[in-house]
């Protein structure tokens, strides 16, 4: 496997326990961190995920006071690694339950990992192919330069949110920043005229007032504030309750169906012998060819296989492997690993053989050797008989409830959809609604009020067509347009013919009236707005 090493000896990695003791430290010199909520921060940010994070760095970067709240224990979002010790004594094994790689030509969080924190990454796929190659029609990809994870010094995955810590260390030995767990945002409000800040309240009973916020939240958080949502016009209302997901027959081959069901799952099984290395040679590669549209199986749990996506422990290679096969990776309908989720405020979840009375484990393998009997054919090799000994999940609520999957707007205007074309303004019920002006409306709700900006995954419109992922990029993207229209300019890092083509042209501040603006912010972004304008 191949390792990108970083460009200098800065650190590679921060692990989460080394962040919460070191917020442990900032909030150790004032108390507590319910007791000593602010009454005031001048820039807030609710939501601690890619979105949340990058925004609370960069403007931290510029100087300004930064408090991050976050509702959870823990910081990533949708970005969740989860570190087991299981197979040999002393062995650990790092799980991406949630988001879990990118393309180098996506610079943002390209640029952000591999120039800004300088983390070790390998390619996913161990050929280094083609970031096209990785989506079997009638999927694309937009970008060519191989997908790649954040990889530890021995090459095994890291964890994609080792990114997001490091962004997080960063903020808060800037001096500017404040991270707070546990506080989940319950409503938000501006007061009435042209001035004065935000008003965020908590369900600690606790308020903070903040001169502009950035809300990483998604759709079902945003659209439960009562006073903003009252505060928002009818038809960026409606444009943001708006979810949809046409699917074009004619997109499809003959018998070839996509499944929606109540999540996006993912799946992985721990064997004490890999034995997709052991005994079929398969370290690359789906199945079947599309694993996202998975095969159905007489146990009634579907299965689709990406043999290199779980992290493997070998001997030697091909020899004395142990490792995680991810067995599931997909929306389609099922039950079987959607009933190990906790409950939907806890996607991850975790089923071992010494706590499976009802054999699910064995039941797995069963649906497993079945999957891939096709393949077992083609090979002198015997299928293996012992079960898996841990079964690990991440659910992502597809219907609003609780950490959700990125629910978005795909629509399309082929023939093909069912009811027949469905162009974005016939598809959420809103006349003349564009891809423009959904943009902008979803990143400033409150017609340019740069009091109150908007970035997460959830805000995205565009054809099915075009379709190529749920990808952090769609909300770093959007968190960095909202730092160009506060004024902030490109980072000396980020690409600068990336960023003139994926931020300042879709944010140039004549968008709206520059004036009203001004109003609207204070007077402390009156020369900032007029200059760039």
């Amino acid at each position: 496997m191949e390792v990108v090493r970083p460009l200098s000896g800065l650190p590679r990695f921060f692990p989460l326990s080394l962040l919460l003791a070191f917020s442990a430290a900032v909030v150790a010199a004032h108390g507590s961190q319910e007791a000593h909520l602010p009454a005031e921060c001048d820039f807030a940010v609710v939501g601690g995920g890619w979105a949340g994070v990058y925004s609370a760095f960069r403007v931290a970067e510029s100087g300004r006071g930064v408090c991050l709240f976050e509702a959870t224990e823990r910081i990533g979002g949708r970005t969740y690694s989860k570190t087991f010790q299981v197979g040999r004594p002393g062995e650990h094994f790092t799980l991406d339950v949630g988001a879990y790689r990118f393309s180098p030509d996506m610079h943002l969080p390209g640029d952000v990992i591999l120039k800004l924190l300088q983390l070790p990454v390998a390619c996913y796929e161990p050929t280094c192919p083609d970031a096209g190659l990785d989506f079997p029609p009638p999927f694309h990809f937009n970008y060519t330069a191989p997908l790649v994870r954040i990889v530890d010094v021995a090459g095994q995955p890291a964890g994609y949110v080792t990114a997001i810590e490091g962004l997080v260390k960063r903020l808060l030995a800037s001096g500017h920043g404040q991270v707070f767990f546990g506080e989940r945002l319950t409503d938000a409000s501006l007061p009435n005229g042209s001035t004065g800040g935000v008003r965020l309240e908590f369900g600690s009973g606790r308020a903070v007032i903040a001169n502009n916020v950035m809300l990483n939240l998604p759709r079902s958080s945003l659209l439960g504030l009562p006073t903003l949502r009252a505060q928002t016009s009818e038809r960026i209302v409606k444009a943001q309750e708006c979810v949809k997901f046409d699917l074009p027959s004619d997109m499809f081959k003959p018998g070839q169906k996509m499944s929606l069901g109540r999540s996006l799952t993912k799946a992985y099984a721990f064997y004490d012998e890999a034995w997709w290395h052991t005994r079929l040679n398969k370290t690359v590669g789906q199945w079947p060819e599309n694993a996202f549209i998975p095969v159905n199986t007489s146990q009634g749990i579907p299965i689709g296989i990406h043999f290199n996506d779980g992290p493997v422990h070998c001997d030697k290679p091909l020899v004395g492997c142990r490792g995680f096969l991810e067995v599931f990776y997909s929306t389609a309908e099922e039950t079987f690993f959607e009933d190990l989720r906790p409950d939907p405020q806890h996607p991850a979840g975790v089923l071992t053989s010494s706590d499976d009375p009802s054999g699910k484990l064995s039941r797995l393998h069963a649906a497993v050797m079945e999957a891939t009997g096709p393949l077992w054919k083609e090979t002198a090799a015997s299928p293996p008989t012992a079960p898996p000994t841990m079964l690990v999940v991440g659910v992502w609520d597809r219907e609003g409830q609780g950490l959700t999957a990125p629910t978005k707007v795909f629509y399309s205007t082929s023939e093909s959809v069912p009811g027949g074309p469905d162009p974005l303004e016939k598809a959420c019920g809103v006349q003349g609604l564009t891809e423009d002006e959904y943009r902008k409306s979803m990143l400033s709700p409150l017609a340019g009020d740069l009091r109150v900006l908007v970035a997460n995954n959830d805000w995205v419109a565009m054809r099915t067509e075009d379709l190529f992922g749920d990808w952090a990029e769609e909300s770093l993207l959007q968190a960095e347009r909202g730092m160009r229209l506060l004024g902030l300019p490109r980072p000396d890092w980020l690409d600068a013919a990336y960023y003139e083509a994926k931020v300042a042209a879709f944010a140039e501040l004549g968008a709206f009236p520059p004036a009203q603006w001004a109003a609207k912010v204070g007077a402390q972004w009156t020369a900032e707005v007029e200059m760039l304008v």
